[in-house]
């Protein structure tokens, strides 16, 4: 009896040597489904585990409204089936009235030592004193930078592995997003890792 085998999000890279396998063993004619930009078919293939591999003193970083200072700024190394090691640096700071008050942030660069490509911040939430929670949006709703609205369904991902809420529940200020969260503790740096890497994809998405 025949059989239909499905297999299930394989990322761009390695959909070409599938098919060459494929081939070979004598099935010329798979079914290809595109999950689309926004789907993230690389957004399941994370680390099982992140590793600290550097602490590293007096780094900075530049942005237009002026420049954060980072201590710690610590470096964690995961490795991915698609990309093979992978090198994320965390590095935190207080950012002066923000959101009504100082607030902590935690913010993800890809880079393997100094600061160099922003990827994500987490800010403290509120009630960051009694729960130490951070919130950081999530982009890609249209397959890059875009944030997902308060009613957009969220990739399996994000549904799946991550806590997510809204950030104007947690960031109560005038203005605040009505848009999609990921809600970490500050201690919770798998989490915090894995959503940079994530956003990193959409972000330089080749």
């Amino acid at each position: 009896m025949p059989f239909s085998v499905t297999v299930q999000n394989v990322p761009d890279r390695e959909l070409g040597p599938l098919l060459t396998q494929l081939s070979r063993a004598g099935f010329n004619s798979p079914t290809i489904e595109s999950l689309g930009a926004g789907g993230g078919s690389d957004d399941a293939d994370v680390p099982e585990a992140w590793h600290l591999v550097r602490e590293r003193d007096g780094e900075s970083y530049g942005w237009p409204s002026g420049r954060d200072r980072y201590s710690p700024y610590r470096v964690f190394m995961g490795t991915t089936r698609s990309e093979g090691a992978v090198q994320i640096g965390l590095g935190e700071t207080i950012r002066e009235n923000k959101w009504g008050r100082d607030r902590k942030y935690v913010v993800a660069f890809l880079s393997s030592g100094s600061p160099q490509h922003p990827l994500v911040e987490f800010v403290a939430a509120d009630d960051y004193e009694q729960t130490r929670e951070l919130v950081a949006v999530i982009r890609g709703s249209d397959g890059a930078r875009r944030m997902y609205g308060a009613g957009d369904p969220l990739p399996a991902s994000y549904t799946e592995r991550f806590r997510t809420q809204v950030y104007n529940e947690r960031v109560l200020y005038p203005g605040a997003w009505n848009k999609m969260v990921v809600v970490a503790r500050e201690d919770e740096d798998h989490a915090i890792l894995n959503h940079a890497l994530i956003q990193s994809r959409r972000r330089y998405r080749a």
